[in-house]
């Protein structure tokens, strides 16, 4: 019996023994990646002036964010997160901008605020940056300093692409030559001190002779302004106010016999223009359309195409009706697209890495590849490759009718300041 029993001992022990060496020349294995949560702030204005952009482009974010979390989240290192989106109504005020801000950081816990558009930046960033929290945003009529700025990126190149769309503009009416550019006196006086370069420019290198009619804020009349652009031999107009002035010079200028094309900066909304002006008027207007699914001169990745037609065929289906508004491509999805790149080139959403790895980077994006460089300009990092495509207005809706891409947002110093 005690034999027994001993050789059932020594056997036990050689079983553990076994156990031990198999154990220990294992392979290893790393554990599998945790599913985080990645919390992002959009900044729109859903009340104020600016509103239908903010409720136009809401529907639009929120669709892609569902398709990212329906194919698993986002892939960072070696963990993948889930989008969590929080909103915030900036009221296109500097205030209320802030003030969304920091609901969006302390209490909503958000680690990047994307999609804003407003006037606010300068009340804006003094939020964001003390609490590392990434700010991608849009440049124009902003001053930036990289020492108290430094985890800011300009991701949508307002402030770069005016020239542009008119070129856009005036490449789409190749026998028209006489651009009539007009805004609020406010506007004159920000710019008046490179009219004449721009005019000299734009004469010797694409022969546009350039008209400039200004108007005082909150003009309603602008028959008077019309007919002095009249006087001058205008051809085709350029906005840069508001969607209503532009509405209702549409409106006047047709009224009075002129059937000029008009352009604008802003993206077209086809009902509100046939509201202000009527359809016919409203022919011919021409705004921003950045539909990665029309460019033809900037190249935009497969996977970005192919997400794109999918937010198109789920908005439709969840809707009931088409996208009539593409501005929140070049605006908060673009820029959610910049980030998750940068993030996935480095494997971290650490704030200085990404800042660190986004100053001369180049990145995919909707809009085609982005390269983030502006020292002249910003002296920081800051975005070119915009494809600064335009739509026209033609019968019931807003179609591509042409681009010319920005190439560096330096573009505006090396053009003022010709070597």
């Amino acid at each position: 019996m005690k034999i027994r029993n001993a050789l059932t001992y020594l056997l036990l022990l050689a079983c553990i023994g076994i156990m031990i060496i198999t154990v220990a020349c294992a392979p290893e294995t790393k554990p599998a990646g945790e599913q985080k949560i990645l919390k992002l702030g959009c900044l729109m204005p859903f009340s104020g002036p600016a509103a239908m952009y903010g409720e136009r482009g809401r529907g639009i974010t929120e669709v892609y964010i569902e398709l990212i979390n329906e194919d698993g989240g986002i892939t960072i290192g070696n963990d993948t997160y889930k989008v969590e989106l929080h909103w915030g109504d900036d009221q296109f005020t500097p205030a209320a901008a802030a003030a969304a801000a920091r609901k969006l950081i302390y209490d909503d816990e958000v680690i990047a605020i994307l999609g804003y558009i407003g006037p606010g930046f300068s009340a804006l960033s003094p939020v964001t940056n003390p609490e590392k929290v990434i700010l991608i945003t849009r440049t124009g009529s902003i001053i930036y300093s990289p020492q108290k700025d430094p985890y800011v990126i300009f991701g949508t190149p307002t402030g770069e692409i005016t020239l542009n769309q008119a070129l856009a503009i005036m490449k789409a009416h190749p026998d028209l030559h006489v651009l009539a550019w007009t805004g609020t006196m406010d506007d004159r006086r920000m710019s008046e001190s490179v009219f004449d370069v721009i005019d000299k420019r734009l004469e010797k290198e694409f022969g546009i002779k350039n008209v400039r009619v200004y108007f005082p804020v909150g003009t309603t009349n602008f028959t008077p302004y019309i007919a002095k652009m009249a006087e001058q031999g205008t051809e085709v107009v350029f906005v840069g106010g508001t969607i209503l002035d532009t509405a209702l010079i549409a409106k006047q200028r047709w009224q009075m016999g002129y059937k000029w094309p008009i352009g604008q900066t802003s993206d077209s909304l086809v009902d509100i223009f046939f509201g202000i002006c009527g359809k016919d008027a409203a022919q011919g207007i021409m705004g921003n359309r950045v539909n990665p699914l029309e460019l033809k001169k900037v190249t935009v990745a497969k996977k970005y195409l192919d997400m794109t037609q999918r937010i198109v065929d789920r908005y439709q289906q969840k809707f009931g009706k088409p996208v009539d508004n593409y501005g929140v491509f070049s605006i908060f999805i673009t820029q959610l697209s910049q980030y998750t790149e940068c993030a996935q080139s480095i494997g971290s959403i650490d704030p200085d890495a990404m800042m660190k790895a986004f100053k001369g980077g180049t990145f995919d994006s909707f809009l085609g590849k982005y390269t983030y460089s502006g020292t002249k300009t910003y002296g920081a990092p800051v975005v070119f490759g915009y494809p600064c495509a335009m739509g026209v207005i033609q019968g019931d809706d807003d179609v591509y009718m042409g681009e010319y891409p920005l190439t560096d947002a330096d573009m505006w110093y090396d053009y003022f300041n010709p070597k």
